[in-house]
């Protein structure tokens, strides 16, 4: 019976070593929507009547900056979901935050909701910006 419970053991052992080399953890952790370089998002994102670019991002960093032609629904307000169900699903999404850290949570929401063509910005506003990207600051009142 000893011998029994060692072979269970290792055999378990062996398992869940293969599970982990089998699928890494960036496989196993949520992916979000497929990543834009800037050039790519700042492309597909001002083309045409169905793209939409959303800034997920607070009211205090959209009022530091945005990415022009932007849709604003914040991630952290509370009513993330009810404000994005709003959208029209058909048409295709371009979503950011400053890096991407949000973006990614947001974009599974989405999917949950029923979007299917959703795109995030890879790294962010702070990657836009680093590229050389313009921003827009709102107009003072």
């Amino acid at each position: 019976m000893n011998n029994n419970t060692t072979w269970i053991k290792s055999v378990l052992t062996l398992m869940i070593v293969t599970i982990f080399i089998a699928f890494p953890k960036e496989s196993i952790a949520q992916e979000g929507a497929a990543k834009l370089s800037p050039e790519e998002f700042d492309i597909k994102g001002h083309k045409g009547k169905k793209a939409v670019i959303l800034d997920i991002r607070t009211p205090e960093e959209t009022a530091e900056g945005y990415i022009e032609g932007a849709t604003f629904v914040n991630w952290t307000g509370g009513n993330f979901e009810e404000e994005v169900s709003k959208l029209n699903k058909k048409k295709t999404y371009y979503v950011y935050c400053r890096s991407a850290k949000r973006t990614i949570p947001a974009t599974e929401k989405m999917k949950e909701l029923g979007f299917t063509k959703i795109y995030m910005l890879e790294g962010g506003l702070n990657n836009w910006v680093e590229s050389g990207k313009p921003v827009t600051k709102p107009e003072k009142q």
